[in-house]
């Protein structure tokens, strides 16, 4: 063999050498691998699409949230103390206030669950869709009384009807409420710390209420019914922000707003043992209105990852506020006159608590 073959020989495995130690490594989830033995690493530049770090992902997840929240409503009062023996006149002695708004005791905790399912898209620049239910179950109940002298004005008759007034009174408000998100975002991250998650998307809900206020006089009961429901579909914006913690731990806030176009079914109606004079009513509405809706979250989330990387199961426990403004129509009167009405009240119905959640990406 002379020197001209043994040099090009040389020549030939070097340029094979230096292209194998320069090729692009396959990735971990090729077929012609044992898929996802050793998981490549992740990009480490600016603005790159969320990386869980799952091997052979699908890109799926599923989700289920237990709530414990407490919800509240303004305008919600329907007595008013009063030390004098004259009921239905001046001097106001005391005029303390009796109901729901007055009292936190009266607000009960209760239960509801928020299940969600979502996907992100196959192609390069990473778009995430989500879909989610919310279900909470309202319940709450208050009492008043004189406290041993004086009378009870009741609130939701006109003044001046009732010949005799209560000493002794109980309300009660229950409800239930659905929601329905649909978004669509972009996560991407940042930093390796920090990922930002902006999204955009549509909200249904059904709001339904009803609020009973109970006057005993002796041996006669005045009861007021109100119901007030309402439906409402419109546009939503959120973002979501999550900052990495290491060891799987991270910490997330998110914020949404919402304006709903729906509408209100009112009815409002007295419902006595007997009947004096100008006691009983009924009062009904319906109108279409715009309504808007907020919402705060912040928490703790941590994750384990299961079958060499390719599930991943995560934990979280969160606190939420969720603000639903104008939702209460409950009417008043101004005087004897039946005319003389109004939505007064227009309080704010809001839901605070806590989050529990259970998330499994595959």
């Amino acid at each position: 063999m002379n020197k001209r073959t043994i040099k090009g020989l040389l020549t030939l495995a070097s340029v094979l050498f230096l292209s194998s130690a320069f090729a692009i490594p396959k990735g971990p989830c090729d077929k012609v691998d044992t898929c996802c033995d050793e998981p490549a690493p992740g990009p480490f530049a600016f603005s790159y699409p969320k990386d869980l770090g799952l091997a052979c992902p699908t890109d799926f997840y599923a989700r289920a949230e237990f709530l414990y929240m407490r919800a509240t409503e303004d305008g919600l009062e329907y007595a008013l103390e009063q030390d004098a023996s004259a009921a239905n006149t001046f001097p106001l002695i005391n005029g303390k206030i009796k109901g729901f708004s007055r009292d936190s005791t009266s607000w009960e905790w209760r239960p509801g669950f928020r299940v969600g399912f979502g996907f992100y898209s196959s192609s390069k620049d990473t778009w995430g869709f989500d879909a989610a239910w919310t279900y909470f179950r309202i319940k709450s109940d208050s009492t008043a009384s004189n406290n041993g002298s004086g009378v009870l004005l009741p609130l939701l008759y006109p003044p001046a009807t009732i010949p005799v007034t209560s000493v002794f009174s109980n309300a009660r408000w229950e409800g239930t409420l659905n929601e329905i998100d649909l978004s669509m975002g972009k996560p991407y991250h940042v930093s390796r710390q920090f990922v930002s998650n902006p999204m955009i998307g549509i909200k249904a809900a059904w709001i339904d209420q009803d609020f009973y206020a109970r006057y005993f006089l002796a041996n006669t009961k005045f009861k007021v019914s109100h119901k007030n429901d309402f439906w409402g579909v419109g546009l939503r914006a959120a973002y979501m922000a999550q900052f990495m913690l290491g060891s799987n731990f991270s910490v997330y806030g998110n914020v949404a707003a919402a304006l709903l176009y729906g509408k209100f079914d009112l009815s409002q109606s007295s419902d006595n043992q007997t009947t004096p004079s100008g006691v009983e009513y009924k009062v009904e509405d319906s109108y279409y209105s715009v309504k808007p809706n907020a919402e705060l979250g912040i928490g703790i989330n941590w994750g384990k990852f299961f079958n060499k990387n390719k599930y991943m199961v995560s934990l979280k426990v969160g606190y939420e506020f969720h603000h639903w403004f104008d939702q209460n129509q409950l009417r008043r009167f101004y005087n004897a006159n039946p005319i003389a009405t109004d939505t007064v009240s227009r309080g704010d119905l809001s839901f605070n608590g806590f989050v529990f959640g259970l998330n499994f990406d595959f």
